[in-house]
């Protein structure tokens, strides 16, 4: 893969792919280019939120991020909170606060790039996650399980690679840690400060130990680097791939901004075989088909569009996050998709058809869609590439 195909490849990966208008600043760029820009951008401050921003106001808080990730600024940093925010997923169904929600959204856009450690330890400490998990029921004597365990099988480690004591032990060592109202509180009255053990280290530990002790673990370099590689490059990474990227893990002490740089790089990134294999979650469709066109912003019928697709940000359907693959495309959910692109057609000039599907289709439109397009001209042209299964990979 070279050239305009691997810059467009990049960019709906790392990105929710191109615009018509930045679609030639990238090429010109070249590829390896194109990354340091997309990895530099990571380092701009979260956006302000704009004057008069009401999180509470319903739809407000997913709103501004479709907007945000259909702006294209700092596009990278924008698909890495999608990645963490579906890795620590939490539902606002529970959390009931969606001011909670977004300082999580933030959380995850200014830090999703650092170490994965101390990611985690924000984590630990946010009170969307702690009211989500139960974090203010875990204290001493009578320790709530739950972030212990989902700790370390959904967001460090991985099924098998814990027992029950470790679950035990670990919540023990979270105990105190807790929230009131919008602000995380450590009690130490609540604190169990007894001696325990965890993945055979033994001491008085706290939650920040267990942090250190598990996130050091070879099997957490295993765990976040295939779940990075099935995210952004392809679903079925074979071992030595995971092995590969675990070692960059390991040896730059969790960084995910230099993980990326190498997953962007890798050969099987890069391969053909993995072009255009991933199946775009509903946000990811909905977001790259108006960056395709060229529209400006997410329109308000997109909310009810996305909940008939099968996903709706910031209410994931479990802690253990959202579909992928197939998963998306349930005989409503592509109904659905081919709706929203007839809308998104319909809102697009005709005389645009050429440049949207360069856009779309990297210059190249495939062989086996040609001849379907050629047959229909403007709008019609537009809704018959957007639906297009072409389209729906990433």
């Amino acid at each position: 893969m070279e050239g305009a195909t691997a810059v467009g490849h990049l960019l709906r990966r790392a990105g929710f792919g191109a615009t018509p208008g930045d679609l030639d600043e990238y090429r010109s760029l070249g590829y390896r280019k194109s990354v340091q820009k997309l990895l530099d951008e990571i380092d701009r401050p979260t956006p302000a939120d704009p004057d008069g921003f009401d999180p509470y106001e319903p739809g407000a808080i997913q709103q501004l991020w479709l907007d945000r990730m259909r702006s294209g600024q700092a596009m990278l940093a924008e698909k890495l909170a999608l990645f963490w925010h579906g890795h620590f997923a939490n539902s606002n169904a529970k959390v009931q606060d969606a001011q909670l929600m977004w300082s999580q959204y933030r959380l995850f856009r200014s830090h999703g790039a650092g170490r994965f450690r101390q990611l985690v330890e924000k984590v630990s400490r946010d009170v969307a996650m702690i009211r989500f998990l139960d974090g203010n029921s875990n204290r001493k004597g009578i320790a709530n399980e739950n972030y212990g365990r989902e700790l370390q099988e959904l967001f460090t480690l991985g099924i098998g690679n814990y027992t029950e004591k470790d679950i035990r032990e670990i919540a023990r060592a979270f105990t105190g840690f807790g929230c009131r109202h919008h602000d995380f509180v450590y009690s130490p009255e609540f604190h169990d400060d007894g001696e325990k053990t965890v993945h055979g280290q033994t001491g008085e530990f706290d939650g920040d130990d267990v942090i250190r002790i598990i996130t050091s673990l070879p099997a957490c370099h295993r765990f976040i680097a295939g779940k990075l590689l099935r995210f952004f490059s392809h679903s079925n990474p074979t071992d030595g791939e995971i092995a590969d990227l675990a070692k960059v893990l390991e040896k730059t002490g969790g960084d995910i901004r230099s993980t990326l740089f190498v997953l962007f790089h890798s050969p099987a990134f890069l391969s053909g075989a993995h072009h255009r294999v991933l199946i775009k979650s509903p946000v990811e469709f909905v977001v790259s088909a108006r960056r395709a066109t060229g529209a400006a912003g997410i329109p308000p019928w997109c909310h009810g569009a996305l909940e008939r697709m099968g996903q709706i940000l910031f209410r994931p359907p479990s802690v253990k996050g959202w579909t992928s693959g197939t998963g998306w495309l349930s005989a409503a959910g592509v109904v659905e998709r081919f709706k929203a692109a007839r809308r998104f057609a319909q809102e697009a000039a005709p005389e645009t058809a050429d440049s949207i599907l360069d856009t779309a289709f990297d210059g190249s439109v495939p062989q086996a869609l040609a001849q379907t397009l050629a047959e229909a001209s403007g709008r019609d042209r537009i809704a018959l590439a957007l639906a297009s299964p072409e389209f729906q990979l990433a």
